[in-house]
């Protein structure tokens, strides 16, 4: 598997991990390096009609003008919104890892950078005994962390880093992403600051509400809005 890259992750199901992998794909193909991505899992998307406003992986790949067949981009696509393995076993499948990783190492040949979106947290299971955390492993990828601001991010940030560690995964870094355009308190405020000085984790961006997201919204014109509270340089570097 010869490609480099961030596999993104978060501390929870809708968390932003799409908009962070999206705007970090946008940036890093501006800056000329050939990047890929891959969502390996997909769960509550119907195949018959799935497109970039209800599909994760198809929203990427238009956001980073990606010509991949889908399968290779995204094997594994289920219709029950639940974790994969809850999904696999309500629609009688049987889920192999070695579909994802087999996937995986055809697009790393293609690309110098790979981003690989995660789904839910890093427990999720894929199968009965096969999880996100082992994908994690085998792909031998840094994670980024998406997080909330809201009340109780501390606890479940500081326990997926915890974990990551645990399990010899090396973290870049953990993103923040404001999931709900209101005004923050103070206190959701101090959350980046807070995690930084409890793990010793750097927060390498603070993602605004973006209004009206679509493929779109990561623009040169955005990114550059985006670079005033985003590190990039961080987030893109070998």
């Amino acid at each position: 598997m010869p490609a480099q890259g961030l596999f993104i992750t978060g501390t929870d199901t809708g968390v932003g991990k799409t908009v962070v992998t999206a705007a970090i794909l946008a940036y890093s193909r501006l800056q000329g390096r050939k990047t890929g991505v891959m969502k390996p899992i997909e769960t509550g998307v119907d195949s018959e009609c799935s497109s970039p406003a209800n599909s994760d992986a198809l929203f990427l790949m238009e956001c980073g003008g990606i010509e991949d067949a889908l399968a290779e981009v995204c094997p594994v696509r289920l219709k029950p919104a639940a974790s994969p393995y809850q999904a696999a076993l309500i629609e009688n499948h049987s889920l192999q890892p070695e579909t994802i990783l087999s996937a995986y190492r055809t697009l790393s040949e293609k690309y110098d950078w790979m981003l690989v979106e995660g789904v839910g947290g890093v427990r999720v299971p894929i199968t009965q005994d096969y999880g996100v955390m082992d994908l994690m492993r085998d792909l031998g990828l840094p994670a980024v962390v998406v997080v909330r601001y809201s009340l109780g991010t501390l606890n479940h940030t500081l326990m997926t880093l915890d974990t990551l560690k645990q399990n010899g995964i090396l973290v870049r870094g953990v993103v923040f992403n404001q999931t709900e355009p209101y005004a923050m308190d103070a206190i959701e405020q101090d959350q980046p600051r807070l995690i930084e000085e409890l793990s010793g984790v750097k927060v390498l961006g603070e993602f605004p509400c973006i209004d009206n997201l679509n493929t779109q919204s990561f623009s040169p014109e955005k990114l550059k809005e985006l670079e005033a509270s985003v590190d990039f340089s961080g987030l893109t570097q070998q």
